[in-house]
């Protein structure tokens, strides 16, 4: 891992240090470390003690291998996001993967220093605890939606979010189809089905590599509320 001088303006722009002085900025920023990830590379795994993880530049997908074997796609991560926080403040090793989906940059601070910082900024902590919070109940909104929804809706709902993360009705999906199917609990088969389906009818229209592009957002919508 190199240390890296550019961290100041990485650290001004990441939600979790919003509420720290300058000062305080500026000893994050030189105590943090910057490494590439290259496609596919995995920045931690089941077993490791890391420190937290902040996504500079780039996508990081988190996932499981259930007892089947199967990859379980639990959360991914963009710029400004963290990751490690589980393990770190429990003093525990990991139970799950983080891999880079795309050429990657990270910023790790240790585990020592991350310590230091909650001792004397608690502000950091409370907006963990909400960010952490926050995803926890999106993961409580995502089972009630495997449980209560179609696969139709879910996909559906997936793609406009997925649409409003970037910001304009053509984007390209950030997973596999089967990491996505996983992800949605269906399997790739379905996953491709439904999407064909969404295509026929010309509410989407499927391009190559992962490209996506929204045709008819009022049809989605209803799709996804089942309508």
């Amino acid at each position: 891992m190199i240390r890296d001088n550019h961290g100041l303006h990485f650290v001004q722009t990441v939600p979790l240090f919003a509420g720290l002085s300058e000062e305080t900025k500026q000893w994050v920023a030189d105590a943090v470390v910057t490494r590439q990830y290259q496609r596919d590379e995995r920045v931690y795994g089941p077993g490791d003690r890391t420190g937290l993880f902040i996504v500079h530049a780039g996508q990081i997908k988190v996932h499981r291998l259930a007892d089947s074997g199967t990859e379980q796609l639990l959360r991914l991560m963009s710029p400004g996001d963290f990751l490690g926080e589980t393990a770190l403040l429990a003093d525990t090793t990991t139970d799950h993967f983080a891999v880079a989906l795309q050429p990657s940059e990270l910023c790790m601070l240790e585990r020592e220093r991350f310590t230091k910082l909650l001792e004397q900024h608690p502000s950091v902590a409370v907006q963990m605890l909400q960010t952490v919070s926050g995803r926890l109940g999106k993961a409580e909104h995502m089972v009630s939606d495997l449980s209560g929804r179609s696969v139709a809706q879910r996909v559906a709902q997936q793609l406009l979010h997925l649409a409003d993360e970037a910001g304009r009705p053509v984007f390209t999906l950030p997973t596999t189809k089967r990491e996505l199917a996983s992800y949605l609990g269906t399997t790739p088969e379905t996953l491709s089905r439904r999407l064909g389906t969404l295509q026929e009818t010309g509410v989407i229209r499927l391009g190559n590599g992962q490209r996506v592009e929204l045709l008819d957002r009022g049809a989605l919508r209803k799709v996804a509320s089942g309508e």
